[in-house]
């Protein structure tokens, strides 16, 4: 296999756990086991009596029915569970693309999406974010143009990592609309749904609304618990189903019995967790607010509607990659630059957790002691 290195994952690799403080990360506020089993009565002995023998390669019963209860009219026949998101991305596109297929894909974007496609020898059409007065679009004419009888699948993410932007319910059915008049699947990272900043803001799933659609979820993001490392793939098209089932079995093969069990009892009570999350990120947005209308010469945000994560631009000539080098070095705090998705000029920040204000006092200490030139 010939596959480009994964920038942002060697970026993390690198740093994610030497930097002490960080204004970057895409997940939510994580929480202890004893937290997590603290929430169900009788969790705590059903944890200790979890057998640890080998579990279904599809995922748990149990989970699947938890997972199910996500979507509107999937069932647990419709899903299938795996270790995180990366294997379920890789899996699909090894599963159901072949040299010479061509693809679309949002960008930026998680490299995944593009760099295993494109490993394959697949023809990807990047369909690239614009920004109009600070604030991301996707041009939906521009994905007219692009999409074919030729097209594969349409990878999008909503809501959208790194830029925030999330789509609206019309614009989800054009994407719908076009798609099936040229039989073309849509895999739709999910893994940030149902943290929307408002209920009408909420999509349905790709899986539940469109017969070649297939949704990807994850307990790593909206619920804040990638030590579970559980995500799964939910589509009533059974011969991806089939397909993944196939080539699992020769990576993961099956998953975590004490993870299984962790992530079903997250998604029993996964409102209170989602509430939690949703409401430091609300706080989170106050204080972004203040910060950037203060700094408005030098950065210009965009306040996302759903999601932990937003695209910061500089306003300024600095390079993000530099940028973000000085400030790691001089105040052990780290950003994410838009360099590792090869969209410079912008770096990432995150929402979702409880230290982004002592962060944040961090990044201000940089940025007083240097005189920046807009």
């Amino acid at each position: 296999m010939n596959i480009a290195p994964f920038k942002l994952e060697r970026y993390f690799t690198l740093y994610e756990f030497t930097s002490k403080y960080s204004l970057c990360n895409s997940d939510c506020e994580a929480m202890s086991i004893e937290d997590l089993l603290k929430l169900e009565e009788g969790a705590v002995e059903s944890f200790h009596n979890t057998w640890l023998g080998y579990t279904q390669t599809k995922g748990d019963p149990g989970l699947r029915r938890d997972i199910s209860d996500i979507y509107q009219s999937i069932i647990p026949e419709d899903l299938l569970v795996f270790t995180g998101a990366q294997e379920p991305i890789y899996l699909f596109c090894q599963a159901m693309l072949e040299a010479g297929d061509e693809v679309i894909v949002q960008t930026p974007c998680y490299q995944s999406l593009k760099s295993v496609p494109d490993s394959i020898g697949c023809k990807v059409q990047e369909w690239q974010v614009k920004y109009e007065g600070g604030i991301p679009t996707f041009d939906l004419e521009e994905l007219e143009g692009m999409i074919s009888t030729k097209t594969k699948v349409l990878f999008i993410n909503t809501p959208h990592n790194p830029t925030g932007y999330h789509f609206t319910h019309e614009e989800q059915q054009t994407l719908i609309e076009l798609a099936r008049e040229y039989g073309v699947m849509i895999f739709s990272d999910e893994v940030y749904r149902e943290l929307e900043l408002k209920p009408e803001y909420l999509l349905p799933a790709m899986a539940d609304v469109y017969e070649l659609g297939v949704s990807l979820g994850v307990m790593s993001k909206a619920y804040g618990l990638p030590g579970l490392r559980i995500g799964w793939i939910a589509t009533k098209h059974q011969a991806v189903l089939s397909q993944l089932s196939i080539l699992k079995e020769y990576t993961s093969m099956c998953n975590s019995a004490p993870s299984e069990f962790l992530a079903s009892l997250a998604l029993r009570n996964r409102k209170q967790i989602l509430d939690r999350n949703l409401q430091i990120v609300l706080e989170n947005t106050g204080v972004y607010e203040t910060f950037f209308q203060k700094y408005a010469d030098l950065f210009s945000w965009f306040q996302p509607k759903a999601g932990p994560i937003t695209f910061v631009k500089m306003l300024f000539s600095q390079d993000d990659a530099t940028f973000a080098e000085k400030v790691l070095k001089e105040q052990q705090l780290l950003l994410l630059p838009g360099d590792v998705y090869d969209y410079p000029g912008f770096f990432r920040i995150g929402l979702g957790r409880k230290a982004i204000p002592e962060a944040l006092e961090q990044f201000e200490i940089f940025l007083s002691n240097r005189i920046i030139k807009a």
